[in-house]
């Protein structure tokens, strides 16, 4: 995938997260929408990031400056996001959300007729 392809579609998914994010009495379909949109859009973003660093010729073009506020902003950036992750998981928690995993990866008899 080209460069220009790949930024075009970076501003597909920032133009539909701000569509989603200004509609106006959201129900809680459309927030289900939107945290499942922002989370494919951060899926895509990550996958370019792995592609990036795991290239040494691309990774090879930035300076020491531009490679440690890369550094700083994506570990401020997980860090917030695990953080969130963790509070969020603790919520389920208490919800008893854990406990509707649990049935849902536990193998189904077969129906005997």
């Amino acid at each position: 995938m080209g460069e220009e392809s790949w930024i075009q579609e970076c501003r597909q998914y920032l133009k539909v997260l701000e569509e989603l994010v200004s509609t106006k009495d959201r129900d809680r379909l459309d927030l289900v929408r939107s945290v499942r949109t922002a989370l494919s859009a951060l899926n895509h973003s990550l996958w370019g990031w792995i592609q990036y660093v795991n290239n040494p010729d691309i990774m090879g073009k930035f300076t020491r400056e531009e490679l440690e506020e890369i550094d700083k902003s994506i570990n401020e950036f997980a860090h917030n996001f695990i953080e969130y992750d963790l509070k969020i998981t603790q919520l389920g928690t208490k919800k008893g959300l854990d406990e509707i995993k649990k049935r849902q990866r536990e193998p189904r008899s077969p129906i005997v007729v």
